[in-house]
């Protein structure tokens, strides 16, 4: 729409509507999000849902869950520095950093002592085990991956 043609109309967003009365109106307005019709589709998520890239809008899967990882991971990493505030109070020792690539001799004692362990990688709602998460945090994608990781450094210096 070009600036002589313009003609003052409402527009709307939200249920709300206000009037364009110049074509800077107009201009500022659809910039906010307003839109001509009333009942104008914007196939937004539901609340708690975000966008899923390279799916077009309102198509299906176009939105997934919002942070459902990220609050377990955050909830890991809690539980994670609670422990080691405990053990620094009952030792005095400060636990060493996770070491997340490379060949460190913890890294493979990581690898070999987890690569042991019976357990799920995942709980009945489908989320990941702590037991899973720390494999993860530790650079392994599953108890195989430890182990092979395991057998290839174990008794390396």
């Amino acid at each position: 729409m070009s600036k002589d043609k313009f003609k003052p109309h409402k527009m709307y967003k939200d249920g709300k509507s206000v009037m364009a009365n110049t074509y800077e109106e107009h201009v500022a307005y659809g910039k906010k999000g307003y839109d001509h019709s009333p009942l104008a589709k914007k196939c937004s998520c539901w609340p708690g849902y975000v966008r899923v890239k390279g799916k077009a809008a309102c198509s299906p899967g176009s939105c997934k869950k919002a942070g459902a990882v990220k609050i377990t991971e955050e909830a890991y990493e809690r539980r994670n520095r609670k422990m080691r505030a405990k053990h620094k109070s009952e030792t005095g020792k400060t636990l060493g950093d996770r070491k997340t690539s490379g060949t460190n001799p913890r890294r493979v004692s990581f690898a070999c002592r987890f690569a042991g362990m019976k357990g799920s990688m995942k709980k009945p709602n489908g989320e990941p085990t702590p037991y899973a998460m720390a494999l993860k945090k530790w650079g392994f994608g599953s108890r195989e991956a430890a182990a092979n990781f395991c057998r290839k450094h174990k008794g390396k210096k």
